[in-house]
């Protein structure tokens, strides 16, 4: 049975420093612990989880580390912006981070247990824990429900830049590498011969040749892309035959079947562009055989025109705290998420705020704009297109500029989630992990935010 948390405190072995940034450093965590420990609950919770389906290995060994212990060495992965090989090394090699993590005299735990441990809290932990983290904040009084702004950014998964050619060679790739493994379980092992060699310098060649518009280069590009097709097609037969042939207790053969269903999809996919000159929808399409959550998402960004993951809604008050935000699994458009954001701020404040502010993606119609201002006395969303002299007077007024100005601040907050906490690029793999680090990553800004206040 796992333990929560240590029953005495450990001996601190840190010794004291005279350099300013060194003790802001540590105050930074003291206060992180501080607040820890005045919310019991958090770690109720996170216990409740991992008591459950962590508390012995796969081995049959006892639970050597407490709740406490793994809980603060995940919110030092992400307050360090660290991989969990990082952090293991960063811990272990810290005097001061082994007493904030609880240690003791025990060695840091193996990054391998640290990752089973992350995938076992899963992403309604974190947001409950972001809940109770605001509801304690709003009754010590350091937020409040008067001013609400609110954003969608975009979140990367861990993919290349997906063109047909390199996501047939990824398919084919893989299935190779679990072909060759199921070869040594099966009782009689087919006899075949895989061309990985060739497979990829066909991918290269097509990918050379793509932004050509020479009519003998794009020719040849096509008897590349049939040649490739043909190959990827056989090895997928190749993989379902053998699954086929394979007990169902064999690992190889779930993976197999799993990769050979995203593989035909694509091989479908650039048929359809190649061959047929027809583009499939973009919630069609997969984008990554390792990650076929992945979405394309278009923000009209100069730099960035589309990006590969997945939107994200954050919801913050005047002090900076996001009280609420959401992982997208399928793309919501930002007018659909007005009604259910207003309702999630009244339930946790008893009250809609009194500043409502978003940016011109959020705006429906003016009719939904004065159906708000009906119970929010300032509504500051500007309208798309052409104003007439009522809706310019209404743009010009000084609260609505107020609130524009106070809207411009959440950009600031998006940009250190992505910074500081690892929302770049989530390199998480598949989207309960994804979104668990969403969640994770919030909850680590939201206790910076409240130790600040």
């Amino acid at each position: 049975m796992r333990s929560k948390t240590a029953k005495q405190p450990y001996l601190s072995l840190s010794r004291e420093s005279s350099l300013q940034i060194v003790n802001e450093y540590r105050e930074r965590y003291r206060a992180v612990d501080a607040l820890l420990r005045r919310n019991p609950d958090l770690l109720d919770r996170v216990h409740h989880r991992l008591s459950r389906f962590l508390s012995t290995s796969r081995k049959g060994r006892r639970s050597t580390y407490t709740s406490d212990q793994i809980l603060r060495a995940l919110l030092v992965m992400f307050l360090e912006g660290d991989s969990y090989r990082d952090v293991v090394v960063r811990i272990e090699e810290s005097d001061f981070l082994r007493e904030f993590v609880g240690l003791g005299w025990q060695s840091m735990m193996d990054f391998t247990f640290l990752s089973r441990a992350f995938g076992v809290l899963g992403e309604t932990l974190w947001r409950d824990l972001n809940t109770t983290l605001a509801v304690d904040a709003l009754l010590q009084g350091k937020i409040s429900g008067e001013q609400l702004r609110v954003d969608t950014t975009a979140v990367e998964t861990a993919i290349h830049y997906p063109t047909e050619s390199s996501l047939l060679w990824d398919g084919y790739r893989m299935l190779a590498r679990l072909l060759r493994l199921a070869r040594g379980e099966m009782r009689r092992p087919l006899s075949f011969r895989l061309h990985d060699t060739k497979v990829k310098r066909l991918a290269l060649t097509i990918a050379r040749s793509a932004r050509s518009r020479k009519k003998s280069t794009r020719r040849r590009m096509k008897r590349a892309y049939r040649t490739l097709l043909d190959r990827v097609r056989r090895v997928v037969e190749l993989a379902e035959a053998v699954a086929a042939r394979l007990e169902p207790l064999f690992s190889v053969r779930d993976e197999l079947l799993h990769f050979a269903a995203l593989t035909r999809r694509v091989i479908q996919q650039t048929e359809t562009r190649v061959f047929e000159g027809r583009h499939l929808p973009a919630s069609e399409k997969v984008y990554s055989v390792f990650e076929p959550h992945t979405e394309l998402i278009k923000r009209g960004k100069a730099g960035k025109p589309v990006e590969f993951g997945h939107k994200v809604f954050l919801g913050q008050t005047k002090e900076k705290f996001v009280s609420q935000y959401q992982v997208m699994p399928r793309q919501i458009d930002d007018t659909d998420l007005v009604d259910g954001l207003l309702a999630e701020h009244e339930a946790l404040f008893d009250r809609l705020p009194s500043l409502l502010t978003a940016d011109k993606g959020f705006y429906e119609s003016m009719d939904k704009i004065a159906q708000l201002e009906e119970d929010i006395p300032v509504v500051s969303i500007a309208k798309k297109g052409k104003r007439d002299a009522a809706q310019s007077a209404r743009e010009g007024d000084d609260l609505f500029k107020a609130g524009q100005r106070f809207r411009a601040g959440i950009e600031g907050s998006i940009s250190v989630l992505k910074r500081a906490f690892k929302l770049s690029r989530c390199l998480f793999k598949g989207f309960r992990n994804y979104a668990s680090a969403v969640g994770c990553a919030i909850f680590c800004y939201n206790l910076i935010v409240l130790t600040r206040l």
